[in-house]
């Protein structure tokens, strides 16, 4: 297989290719099959998107779903399908119309999926308003503020702006530390509420503790 390569403004087909080098702004008509994946810059990608290895600094666009081993995105990212990893790391802004998988996923900065978002280990820190239709894990962590400077993201999440919170429907998992969130229905084996949660209904298996800084509606023993 071959290589691609854009540098400065241009376009090009999908196909497959060991290596994609897109530096500047690019687009790719079509569905992209290839080990290696770089973006610098900007591009949208026309297709779907399977690749061993995604890196993207700047914004992105893709029309279909995308399919990767790792991932890295630091910045902006728009998906019109699904998202599937083993290991993602995501800092910026990620919107995903339909569900996120991964075994390992990580997001600092603010997100919008409209599907399921389930990992196995789930790490969200949140700079801004952010929503996801359920969550599902092993171990999900979710906090309002990390080591990672806000504004170094401010520029690039401005489009979430609002509270620092993430709102969803049912957080179901093993492990669950939450802040700042907003549910209808938290399940798990062992659950802690941080400061900031607003949550309806919290059922738990051994354990559960809340700051009193959130509030729930009811919670029991199951």
């Amino acid at each position: 297989m071959s290589d691609l390569r854009i540098n400065g403004h241009g376009s090009a087909n999908g196909g497959k290719y060991d290596s994609v080098n897109i530096n500047g702004s690019g687009r790719i008509d079509g569905d992209l099959d290839c080990i290696d994946l770089k973006i610098n810059g900007q591009c949208n990608l026309k297709g779907n998107v399977n690749a061993n290895h995604m890196k993207i600094n700047g914004n992105s666009s893709i029309d279909g779903t995308v399919e990767s081993k790792k991932m890295e995105i630091n910045g902006a990212t728009d998906i019109k399908g699904s998202l599937s990893a083993e290991n993602a790391e995501i800092y910026g802004s990620i919107s995903i119309e339909e569900d996120c998988n991964a075994e390992s996923l990580k997001i600092g900065g603010s997100f919008k999926i409209e599907g399921l978002l389930n990992a196995d280990e789930l790490e969200l820190i949140l700079y801004g308003s952010s929503q996801a239709d359920e969550i599902g894990g092993s171990k999900i962590t979710i906090k309002r503020k990390g080591k990672y400077d806000l504004f170094s993201l401010k520029s690039i999440i401005f489009a979430f702006e609002g509270g620092k919170e993430l709102i969803t429907q049912t957080i179901e998992g093993d492990e669950i530390y939450l802040e700042n969130t907003k549910a209808k229905i938290v399940r798990g084996d062992s659950i802690e509420l941080g400061p900031g949660c607003g949550i309806d209904l919290v059922e738990y298996k051994n354990s559960f503790k809340m700051n009193d800084d959130s509030a729930v509606t009811e919670h029991k023993k199951i």
